[in-house]
């Protein structure tokens, strides 16, 4: 059995609610032997001097791809492996290693099926790691609608709704490279292998787009917003006016210098993937 640290995050999405001791009992039987526990956000994330002097060989984290990515930053070149579980706000990470599966599933399916230990495809920038997509534009203000509307704080909505719209019909798109003359609302990176990332472009043109980029995000999945598909390619760079860009990277806000280059690589910490 795998000596594991067991991090809930009580604050993330659906992860709020769920019985931690009962998570804790189906890894066990799973064969995880869950010899320690966090909570988020009360706790902090451990480090990889935590993880070593313990003696952790697995982490299994219930939270969004945001804490995902901060965990794996901490971890840098970890020996161990990290299980991602359903749980956050978009589970981006989740269903990407796991496909579209309910947390009660995937409990269910690592008694029976088989975990394979690996590193992931993720996006590169700078000396940044990305792994789930960077989303960059002035249609990222609809994440402080989505998280708005995830505490039911109606003042923040009074003011975060404006601004999204107004911003994401705004001239002042990105666009790839120094095609100048095809701008967009925002443009979203995502990992493929790690050779290769996909990018998609979302449109505003109209009323039309603007109420399918609001239900995309209000439905979790703003992928489903009105888009093109740009294609595969090897590396992309995102340009934009001025000298910083709205961005999110694996669902946190930011800004970031322009032009940004992105690269595709592969995950210096490995992952458990349910073989399906």
């Amino acid at each position: 059995m795998k000596r594991t640290l067991l991090i809930t995050n009580t604050s993330s999405g659906s992860a709020n609610g769920v019985d931690e001791q009962t998570v804790a009992s189906s890894l066990e039987q799973a064969g995880f032997d869950v010899v320690e526990k966090r909570i988020l956000p009360e706790q902090d994330l451990p480090s990889q001097r935590d993880l070593e002097s313990s003696l952790i060989e697995a982490v299994a984290i219930l939270s969004g791809d945001g804490t995902i990515s901060n965990l794996y930053k901490k971890l840098a070149k970890w020996s161990g492996a990290i299980l991602v579980l359903p749980g956050g706000t978009m589970n981006l990470l989740s269903r990407r290693l796991h496909g579209d599966i309910s947390l009660a599933a995937l409990l269910d399916a690592l008694q029976t099926g088989t975990l394979v230990t690996k590193s992931i495809s993720l996006i590169a920038v700078s000396d940044q790691h990305i792994l789930t997509g960077l989303t960059v534009g002035p249609s990222t203000r609809w994440a402080e609608v989505r998280e708005g509307m995830r505490h039911a704080d109606l003042q923040s909505l009074a003011e975060t709704i404006p601004a999204a719209w107004s911003e994401t019909l705004s001239d002042e798109g990105v666009w790839v490279g120094e095609d100048t003359e095809h701008q967009f609302a925002s443009l979203f990176v995502e990992p493929v292998d790690g050779d290769h990332l996909s990018v998609i472009a979302f449109l505003a043109s109209n009323i039309g787009d603007m109420v399918g980029h609001g239900l995309a995000w209000l439905r979790k999945d703003f992928r489903d917003g009105p888009h093109i598909d740009l294609g595969i390619m090897c590396d992309v760079t995102i340009s934009a006016e001025g000298n910083t860009a709205s961005a999110l990277i694996d669902g946190e806000a930011t800004e970031l210098p322009v032009p940004i280059h992105c690269r595709a690589e592969m995950s210096e910490v490995h992952f458990l993937v349910h073989k399906q």
